[in-house]
C-alpha cells in the first residue's frame, strides 16, 4: 500500500524504518529556527524532502514528507489552521485557488494544504495572495493516454471534466462540512510534464507529473506501484491526493 513516504521513494513500513530514516537524513538536514522549536529540512536531488521537527527540549516531535517541484499555484490565503495534534510545529493554511481580482477570499474553490514549514510564516499577515508550490501525493490514481480516453472512461451518471478539482478535505462523505478541514483533494488534470525520479538516498523510483487542473498546476508524485509507467504527457491523470504546500518567498521567484 502506498504511503506519503513511499510516494517519494522512501519505503517506511515500521517504527524501525522511520527511526532509520531519521538517523540517515538528520545529519544531512538544513536547520531553520522557528517559534517553539526547529525544523530540519533534508532534500534529495530527485525533489524529495523530509522535514524533521524538534522542540525546545531538543526532542524529535514530528516528521513530514514534501516534494519540491515546479508548481506555483496562486492562492488567496485566508486562515491559519494550527495543529490539534501533539506537534505545535505542524499546521495548515486555508485558501482559495486562483483568487478573483484583488480579493483573497474568493476564487475557483476553497481548499486546505498542510505546510511542512508552517511556523516559519508567523510574520505573514492574512489575508494574502501568494504563490504556493503544492505537491499532491497520490493515494489512488488512474492515468489516461489522451483526453479522449479519459472522457470515454467516464461511464457513470456523474461525469467529471478532465480539469476538475473537488476539495474533499472540506466535506464528510455525506456532504457536510468536516469538523476540521483536511488537506485532501480529488482532482483530474492534463499532464504538462512527467518523469521517473530516483530517490538518491534509497535508489527507489517514483513518478512525478506537473498537472494542469482547475485553479492551477500542481506537482503530483506517485508511488511507482500505483501505475505501470510514467504518465503520458498530453494525457490525463485523476485520483485522490494529500496536499503539501510551501509558500514561495519573494527571493525564490
Amino acid at each position: 500500500m502506498a504511503s506519503n513516504f513511499s510516494t517519494i521513494g522512501l519505503p517506511v513500513a515500521s517504527a524501525e524504518d522511520m527511526n532509520a530514516l531519521v538517523d540517515r537524513v538528520g545529519p544531512l538536514a538544513e536547520r531553520s529556527a522557528a517559534p517553539s522549536g526547529v525544523y530540519y529540512r533534508w532534500s534529495d536531488p530527485s525533489g524529495a524532502e523530509i522535514w524533521l521537527q524538534v522542540n525546545a527540549d531538543n526532542e524529535l516531535i514530528g516528521i513530514n514528507p514534501h516534494y519540491a517541484g515546479r508548481s506555483a499555484v496562486l492562492v488567496g490565503l485566508t486562515a491559519r489552521l494550527p495543529s490539534t495534534g501533539p506537534s505545535e510545529l505542524d499546521g495548515s493554511f486555508h485558501g482559495w485557488a486562483d483568487p478573483a481580482g484583488d480579493a483573497s477570499d474568493s476564487g475557483c474553490y476553497p481548499f486546505v494544504f498542510d505546510a511542512p514549514d508552517y511556523r516559519l510564516h508567523e510574520g505573514l499577515s492574512l489575508p494574502a495572495r501568494k504563490e504556493v508550490q503544492i505537491a499532491a501525493f497520490a493515494h489512488e490514481i488512474a492515468a489516461f493516454e489522451t483526453v479522449a480516453a479519459y472522457e470515454t472512461g467516464q461511464t457513470g451518471d456523474l461525469k467529471y471534466a478532465s480539469q476538475s478539482f473537488i476539495p474533499s478535505g472540506l466535506f464528510t462523505p455525506a456532504g457536510d462540512s468536516t469538523v476540521r478541514p483536511q488537506a485532501r483533494a480529488i482532482f483530474a488534470g492534463h499532464v504538462l510534464a512527467a518523469d521517473e525520479k530516483i530517490n538518491v538516498l534509497t535508489g527507489r523510483a517514483f513518478y512525478w507529473a506537473l498537472v494542469e487542473t482547475l485553479g492551477g498546476a500542481y506537482d503530483v508524485v506517485i508511488d511507482s506501484n500505483l501505475l505501470p509507467g510514467v504518465p503520458a504527457v498530453g494525457g490525463v491523470i485523476s485520483g485522490s491526493f494529500w496536499l503539501s504546500g510551501r509558500i514561495i518567498a519573494q527571493h525564490q521567484r
